[in-house]
């Protein structure tokens, strides 16, 4: 199997959970450092990194999108019970497209919930 099929192949199934997770990282730690007292007076408004780190999760997930439809693409012919290099592609390029859209929802929902829903609300 060629390099960029495996890399295509890899990237189609973990794009989007790694976007997701760095998207909600990053969005957890910044809204938490923005109500604490150390982040009250922060020249960058919470909102620019919650819309920018949504951006840039959203858009890693649809690479992932892409990626797994080009590994598709490259074993189209073969179908889902090829033996192990291409009915492998073919099995894992279709989790990536059956797992990134999800992921982006999920990425999206979590933004924007974060944007709308800003502000520190303790009790």
């Amino acid at each position: 199997m060629r390099a960029r099929t495996e890399l295509l192949l890899w990237g189609g199934v973990l794009a989007a959970p790694a976007a997701w997770t760095i998207e909600h990282v990053l969005g957890y730690g910044v809204t938490e450092a923005a109500c604490g007292t150390a982040g009250a007076g922060s020249p960058v408004p919470t909102h620019t990194w919650l819309a920018l780190a949504t951006a840039l999760g959203a858009a890693l997930a649809l690479a992932g999108i892409v990626a797994a439809a080009l590994s598709l693409r490259s074993v189209w012919g073969s179908g889902n019970d090829a033996p192990p290099p291409p009915g492998r592609i073919w099995f894992m390029s279709v989790c990536g497209l059956v797992l990134s859209p999800l992921f982006l929802l999920i990425i999206l929902l979590d933004g924007i919930g974060a944007l709308l829903l800003g502000g520190c609300h303790q009790g």
